[in-house]
């Protein structure tokens, strides 16, 4: 359960920042991953998944725990 919010976030601040767009292959590939885990994957997918979306997984994920807290909107 915790992997499917972490990846979700992830795909939505990916999609947010431009990274990746809706229907391409990495698009794709993240929903895969996130419904029904790398297992899934075919060995040009899990290359995929492995050299290009994992590491924008980890620069957004690394960003946003570096980013100052926001301040409460009144």
């Amino acid at each position: 359960m915790m992997r499917r919010m972490f990846l979700t976030a992830a795909l939505d601040r990916l999609i947010e920042e431009g990274e990746i767009r809706r229907r391409s292959n990495a698009f794709r590939v993240m929903k895969m991953v996130i419904e029904d885990g790398v297992a899934v994957l075919d060995e040009n997918q899990r290359n995929f998944y492995e050299e290009k979306l994992i590491p924008k997984i980890e620069q957004v994920t690394l960003y946003r725990s570096h980013e100052p807290a926001r301040a409460s909107a009144r």
